[in-house]
C-alpha cells in the first residue's frame, strides 16, 4: 500500500469513527475537533486494529480526556 492509500485509508477509517462516535462524544459533553483529535491518536496508537477495538480506546481515552 502506498503512502497515498495509507493516508486516504486512515482518513477513511477517522471519519468512520467520528460519525459512529458523535453521539457518545454529544453525551459526554465533549466538542467534535477534540473528538477528532482523541480517534486520530487513537488510530495512530494501532493502525491495524479493527473498529470494534478503535471505538472501545477512543470512549476511554474521551472520557479520561473529561477528568
Amino acid at each position: 500500500m502506498s503512502e497515498t492509500e495509507a493516508d486516504q485509508d486512515r482518513e477513511a477509517t477517522l471519519n468512520r469513527l467520528m460519525e459512529r462516535l458523535s453521539g457518545f462524544a454529544q453525551g459526554i459533553g465533549m466538542r467534535g475537533p477534540d473528538a477528532r483529535q482523541i480517534i486520530d491518536r487513537v488510530i495512530a496508537s494501532d493502525p491495524t486494529a479493527g473498529d470494534g477495538d478503535l471505538m472501545a480506546k477512543a470512549r476511554t481515552w474521551m472520557l479520561i480526556a473529561l477528568s
